[in-house]
């Protein structure tokens, strides 16, 4: 707790959000305004959400880090992994503006494209031996990661999971036919100089010579070598090959193809299989199970499917390189060790989540912001969108919680794809500091960096981004570009 208080920030948030349940009465909208109504959490709801409600679809986070460490834990049993993470340190070693750049580039666009939050984790131990084998420190990794899936949900272009969740909330809320494209290049400048801002808070804090560089062997992969039978060196590219098709498949599986771009191939292609049939019976249907190929049609995968391909890759990897079953076991222990505090930690998030969706005190809070002016206005609802995001973590539960009491009390559907691009400014800016963003706290307890260290990196870069955001929402407005 000395060392690393961010569990108990954690807790902290947990409780105050339990006590508000008892201080504000419960607010919420259902085609009406239901208001000044009492429904405190009970002692026995606060202790039972956790066991109760959240080993449901909530603890997928948890599970999906527990499987990227085990696949780590093997993967470095292969060699590769470290032979990889030393020749690409080696290659930017003096070429880091270049480095920055290109990983905090194409960490966005994977958010921006796919939706992506904490499942970019999977790249995360790669990136840490990585940065830290060229000298630099946790803090480093930490601003590259996180800092980049704030940006990239900041200005997400077609993301189901994130600019996908407002589209749809508001064309069910307001019957409106609202799609991807509402304010498209505000949303890619704001990405281009979002990723520049980055890199750029990134260097200069390189360039500071009281920065602390270290290089924890805790977090480095180890120097590993595999030898065949006959005694030569195993080969590192089918490690590297098996590692990069994952990749590739969790950013094409993602990409939104058919409510983003119109692509239904891969849906028709699902159903043809979930309907083929031999003899009548529907083989593939039984074989798969109801959901179809994973959990649906490409396009709509996401971390259940992503946690398929990992245990998948894992099994491969052994085989390939003739690893041990105790040693299987061993990698996925120590690999799954290494996430162990992530992953309560993230599961623990959810508990505010679930006390604010049964127990909707948000919208009490954030009702006299959006009343101070009539219909629309920037400053209120952004200041509304952030708070909601602090309690939803999620951005369809921060959507469902806040867009259809907005589009109730705004008319002007005008402003709809702006009020979209707020909404996932404010969702990005509070993946940031947030002491509920699983995020946040995945990558922070991984990388043994304390809550309080963090703030005090990040705070420059969270009201620069801010102050942009704010920008863009100004020459949106006084342009009228929507």
């Amino acid at each position: 707790m000395k060392k690393n208080n961010t569990l108990k920030v954690l807790l902290i948030a947990i409780l105050a959000t339990f006590l508000l349940t008892w201080i504000l009465p419960i607010t919420y909208f259902n085609g009406t305004l239901a208001a000044d109504v009492r429904h405190p959490a009970g002692l026995f709801d606060f202790l039972g959400y956790p066991i109760g409600i959240l080993p449901g679809y909530f603890i997928l986070a948890s599970f999906y880090v527990l499987l990227v460490g085990a696949f780590y834990g093997v993967f470095e049993k292969t060699g590769a992994y470290r032979k990889v993470c030393d020749k690409i340190a080696k290659l930017f070693k003096g070429k880091e503006i270049i480095f920055f750049a290109t990983v905090v580039t194409l960490l966005v666009a994977i958010v921006a494209f796919c939706g992506f939050s904490y499942e970019l984790i999977f790249v995360l131990p790669l990136l840490t031996t990585i940065i830290l084998l060229m000298g630099y420190d946790r803090i480093t990794v930490a601003l590259t990661t996180i800092g980049s899936i704030a940006v990239g949900m900041i200005g997400s272009l077609f993301g189901a999971n994130i600019t996908g969740a407002y589209v749809d909330t508001i064309n069910q809320a307001a019957s409106t036919t609202l799609n991807y494209t509402g304010l498209i290049w505000v949303r890619v400048a704001i990405l281009v100089l979002g990723i520049a801002l980055l890199t750029f808070n990134i260097i200069w804090r390189l360039k500071k010579k009281d920065v602390k560089k270290d290089n924890e062997k805790e977090l480095v992969a180890l120097k590993v070598e595999v030898k065949s039978r006959k005694g030569k060196k195993r080969a590192i590219w089918p490690a590297i090959v098996i590692f990069d098709l994952i990749l590739v498949l969790m950013i094409f599986g993602s990409i939104n193809f058919s409510g983003a771009f119109g692509v239904t191939v891969f849906d028709t292609f699902n159903d043809n299989v979930m309907a083929f049939k031999i003899w009548d019976y529907d083989i593939f249907a039984k074989i798969l199970g109801s959901m179809g190929l994973f959990s649906g049609a490409i396009g709509t995968w996401g971390a259940l499917d992503f946690s398929m391909f990992l245990i998948i890759a894992t099994l491969i990897l052994a085989i390939i390189y003739r690893i041990k079953p105790n040693e299987i076991f061993e990698g996925y222990k120590d690999g799954a060790k290494k996430f162990g505090l992530a992953a309560l930690l993230m599961y623990l998030a959810y508990t505010v989540l679930v006390l604010a969706s049964n127990h909707p005190i948000v919208l009490t809070i954030i009702k006299p912001l959006m009343e101070i002016t009539n219909g629309f206005n920037a400053i209120t609802l952004a200041a509304s969108t952030f708070i909601t995001s602090i309690f939803y973590i999620d951005p369809f539960y921060t959507a469902s919680a806040i867009l259809p009491y907005a589009v109730s009390v705004i008319q002007d559907t005008t402003v709809y794809p702006l009020i979209i691009f707020i909404s996932q400014a404010m969702q990005g800016l509070a993946l940031l500091v947030a002491p509920t963003s699983i995020v946040l706290l995945g990558i922070v307890s991984y990388l043994k960096v304390s809550y309080t260290d963090w703030i005090k990196n990040i705070w420059k870069i969270f009201l620069e981004l801010l102050l942009l955001s704010f920008i863009a929402f100004i020459v949106v407005i006084v342009f009228k570009l929507v």
